[in-house]
């Protein structure tokens, strides 16, 4: 009766006497049952393959879209030169004479402040640009600066 108690014993801690290098059974950690490994690759690998297929797809279609149809026969195809008209350049626009100059209006300006800059009077800014009232002068405005009088 001590063998077979010894023998349940053995089976409940998970070993048992089948040769010199018996171990001990592996148990689930959450279930207590024995735990087999089992060796179903199938679903990963067909899964890995489904994905590989569909990134190539994928890019199949992306790289069609991106060039065109017509895109490789067009590279078989070298181009042929065309002729190009050159016309004679534009004249440049007039530049202000040197005694004309142009000012562009900046926060806080205003006629007076841009006249006396320039050393004209604020009668003579505002006719040669039109102005009839100086509250109306916006940032960014190009003003004509008149010449000063001699």
């Amino acid at each position: 009766m001590d063998e077979r108690r010894g023998r349940t014993r053995e089976r409940e801690h998970g070993r048992t006497r089948r040769g010199p290098a018996a171990r001990p059974a592996y148990r689930h950690p959450a279930y207590g049952g024995q735990a087999r490994r089992e060796h179903r690759y199938g679903p990963y690998v067909a899964g890995f393959v489904v994905v590989v297929l569909a990134l190539a797809a994928f890019l199949y279609i992306g790289l069609n879209w991106a060039t065109g149809p017509g895109r490789v026969a067009a590279l078989a195809v070298p181009p042929t030169p065309t002729a190009i008209v050159v016309g004679t350049p534009t004249p440049p626009p007039p530049s202000p004479t040197p005694q004309e100059q142009v000012y562009v209006v900046k926060a806080g300006d205003s006629p007076a402040s841009i006249a006396q800059q320039f050393r004209i009077k604020t009668e003579d800014l505002m006719a040669a640009n039109n102005i009839d009232d100086p509250q109306k002068l916006q940032i960014g405005q190009t003003l004509k600066i008149p010449a000063p009088p001699h």
